[in-house]
Order: C-alpha cells, then structure tokens, then sequence
C-alpha cells in the first residue's frame, strides 16, 4: 500500500472527524422553500438561513439547538395569516434573528408572533413583532429564555406576555404602542432593564413583585415619566423599576453564536453517541489502522 493512499485515507478520517452546523437556505431558488421543510431536514446545530421576502406559514419548532436566521430583519417576514402563533417553540436552545415577524390569530391566551410552551433557554433576538394579539408569549414553566434587541410595536394586547414561568431575562428592545407593553402574571425571577416604554396604553404589569425592574444601576425609560423616584409597576406592591432612565435607549444587535462542532458533539444525546455500530468515522479509523498494521509488517 503506498504512502499516498495511506495518506489519502487519514485526511478523510480527519474531514469526517471535523465536519460542522450545516446550513439549510430558505427561500425563491433556494434548496428549500419554506422555513418548515428547513427544519423539519434539520439537526442539532444547524443554521436555517431565511433569504428576503415574505413566508406564509406557521412554524412549530421542536428540534432543539438550531438557529433560524433572517438575511434582513426589515424584508424577511414571516406571516401568520391571522392563524395560531406565527412560531410556536416547544423545544430547548433555539435562537430566532433578523426576522419581521407579524399578524398571529386566534382566541388562544398563549399565542403570538412567538409563542413558547415548555421551553428553555432560547433567545430571541434582533427582530420586528407587529400586527399580533402578543409580540412574544412565554407560557408553561418556560424558563432562563432571552429577549433582546427587538422592535415589539402595534399588538392588539401585549408586547410580551409571560405565564408561570421563571427567570427569564429582557433587555434592549424597544416596546412601542401595544395595550400594554409587558403583561407578567405568576411571574419570578426575572430581569427586565434598558428597555423603552413608548406609547403604550399600559407599560407594564407585574403581579407578583418578584422580578427585578432595573439591573441595580440602570432600569428602563418609561416614555413621559420624567421623575427620579422608582417608577411604579401596576400589579403588586414590590413591582419597582428603583432606578429609572431620562431618556431612550439606543437599541443594538447582539451577536449570534454560531455553534462550533465541539458544541454540536456535545448536543448530541447520549443515545446517539453510544450506538454499537462504528459509523463513517469507525470505520474509517479501522480501515486506517489495518493499512498502518500492514505497512509496518511489510517493514
């Protein structure tokens, strides 16, 4: 066997060993053509990359780890045709950015542009919620998610909405014209700072008075509350934003972590990593080894 294939067969070996996230591009030409059938092909960590242009479905996210991306959160727009939540997440680690995401429907207290239901530590991030009956809708023990960085404006009810749920954290976004911009009922442990209230009928509700307004220093600017007094949050008595802003925050993008494949390894179940069979990459190593075991009895 010569020291070319010998070296031919370690390179695949290695290739295999470092493949990454795929990317799944949606949109006209693209080898998908709604976001659903991106996902639906999708594994842990990968990237659903949405072109521009306005999509017509109501997506439901069960796959855990993946991102689904917008090329341009003004012209990539996700419509809901007045049916259901426009995304409704019942799964873990998932990022949602660059998106215009509007016109949700139904009677269902839990549904919105996004709606989350059972479901842990997302982010959603970098996008435009308009025209629903919630922005966002945090539901059912839906815990440690983010929102950031978001224009939440012009829905019929909340901006955001969140229900028996724990720890979530919101910051950075812009909360324009909705009835009321956040709705918090059985509600703990959350953190809301550097946020702007403009124009809303009802900036916020918090009945329990169990989350933190402000981040110790800094809390949010509530639109014509001139005051340096803690601004009171309508619902319980401990609900205080101690630390309110004069003036409007300037929104920023936040960064989107793209899974390396050391962390798309690791979200692998555990039933998936112990499969009897060798795989690709098994065999490989095994055919690599035989090689090595008859070039050195050859010597």
């Amino acid at each position: 066997m010569s020291n070319k294939i010998f070296f031919c067969m370690l390179v695949l070996f290695m290739i295999a060993g470092t493949a990454g996230a795929a990317t799944l591009n949606v949109g006209q030409g693209q080898a998908y053509g709604t976001i659903q059938s991106a996902l639906d092909a999708s594994e842990t960590g990968d990237v659903i990359s949405v072109s521009e242009g306005t999509y017509y479905e109501n997506v439901l996210l069960r796959k855990s780890g993946v991102i689904i991306m917008g090329k341009n959160k003004e012209k990539t727009i996700i419509d809901g045709q007045k049916t259901g939540s426009v995304i409704r997440i019942e799964t873990n680690d998932v990022t949602i950015s660059g998106l215009t995401i509007r016109n949700n429907g139904g009677s269902g207290k839990a549904d919105g542009g996004v709606s989350m239901y059972n479901a842990n530590n997302n982010m959603i991030a970098n996008s435009i919620f308009e025209n629903n009956t919630a922005g966002i809708s945090i539901d059912s023990s839906s815990n440690n998610n983010v929102i950031t960085g978001n224009i939440i404006r012009y829905n019929y009810r909340e901006g955001i909405r969140l229900f028996s749920c724990l720890d979530n954290k919101i910051y950075n976004n812009q909360i324009q014209k909705n009835q009321i911009g956040i709705y918090a009922d059985s509600f703990r442990g959350g953190q809301m700072y550097s946020n702007n209230f403009i124009d809303n009928l009802d900036h916020a509700y918090d009945n329990s008075g169990k989350n933190a307004w402000d981040d110790g220093k800094s809390g949010n600017f509530w639109g014509s509350y001139k005051g340096s007094a803690p601004f009171n949050i309508k619902g319980g008595a401990n609900a205080l934003d101690n630390f309110p802003l004069s003036g409007a925050v300037t929104l920023k993008d936040v960064a989107i972590n793209i899974p390396t494949t050391a962390n798309r390894q690791e979200q692998k179940t555990q039933e998936e990593t112990s499969k009897s069979t060798p795989g690709f990459e098994g065999v490989l190593f095994i055919v690599a080894i035989g090689i090595l075991g008859c070039r050195s009895s050859k010597n």
